[in-house]
């Protein structure tokens, strides 16, 4: 049962979402309803704060994929616009979604349609900054490989140069990824308990220059709308945000509730009443069988 995973997608706000294949709602199966997070829950305020016309930390310094120490400046030069991603390997579920998405739609904008073709490494670039300031090398590379190998193999190469993955300039340090994170709008945030961390799914569009034109939300990626943004994109133009924004944690509603361990310690209540009560009976029938003048009939 997926009660406790919280799978968000969010509209305009944040709804309790139902998991029911079958199509009932929560009247007819109230015991799978996904329960909302409290007020207090830390992920609450993951989301993204749209910033049309900011422009990304050109000097914020990270390793890419070889290891080679770069700046965001390095990875953005020439005239390519850009799609900016955030996500980190070992995350659960929405990386991989949004990736597999991402790369479902990359064979397609690439057809040539009305005499115009959108090729990764050619008309546009695809910068990931993974979210794991801890991530290795090999783990970076591996997750790179994969979400290529998803590609026709005659693309594969092309993906290669024009896709780059960043990750923490020295193992621990996050402060140039929340320098980017914060130049765009996208906030994320740790959960300790559950060694994850907790983000929205974004694909942000950069012009040559490195500000932000669009926010386009979701997993799934429509060709047309894909490649109106690389053009805005390539022309620093401007557009709305487009799409469901997703938003992916896991949260226990029983994790931080103390209702078990209210429960628990009325047992345990409970059961040294039974315990003092049969000691006390014990007792008075000991005293009334020792009791001098006492005969046994």
């Amino acid at each position: 049962m997926i009660r406790n995973a919280l799978f968000v997608i969010v509209a305009l706000a944040t709804q309790p979402v139902l998991a029911h294949p079958d199509g009932e709602t929560a009247h007819t199966r109230p015991d799978e309803q996904i329960v909302a997070p409290p007020p207090t829950y830390k992920a609450n305020n993951v989301n993204v704060k749209e910033k049309l016309g900011a422009r990304v930390p050109l000097d914020a310094r990270f390793r890419d994929q070889s290891g080679r120490i770069v700046t965001l400046g390095q990875v953005l030069a020439g005239e390519l616009p850009t799609i900016l991603t955030f996500n980190y390997s070992d995350c659960p579920m929405l990386c991989n979604l949004q990736l597999n998405g991402l790369t479902a739609a990359l064979p397609a904008i690439a057809e040539r349609r009305d005499n115009l073709a959108f090729k990764i490494g050619t008309q546009f670039r695809i910068v990931t900054i993974d979210l794991e300031p801890k991530e290795s090398l090999v783990k970076l590379v591996a997750m790179r490989e994969r979400y290529v190998q998803r590609l026709p193999e005659a693309d594969r190469d092309a993906a290669r140069r024009g896709w780059t993955f960043l990750v923490a300039e020295h193992p621990g340090d996050a402060s140039g990824i929340k320098r980017v994170a914060d130049a765009v709008g996208f906030s994320y945030t740790y959960i300790p308990e559950r060694a994850e961390w907790a983000h929205p799914a974004a694909l942000i569009f950069l012009s040559a220059k490195g500000t932000v034109t669009r926010y386009v939300f979701g997993i799934e990626f429509e060709p047309q709308i894909m490649r109106e943004s690389i053009i805005k994109a390539g022309v620093s133009e401007p557009a709305t945000a487009i799409g469901f924004m997703n938003r992916c944690y896991h949260f226990d509603p029983d994790a931080n509730n103390h209702s078990r361990a209210g429960v628990m310690a009325l047992r345990i209540g409970a059961a040294g009443f039974v315990v003092l009560l049969l000691s006390g009976l014990g007792l008075v029938h000991l005293l009334r069988r020792t009791r001098p003048g006492v005969t046994r009939s």
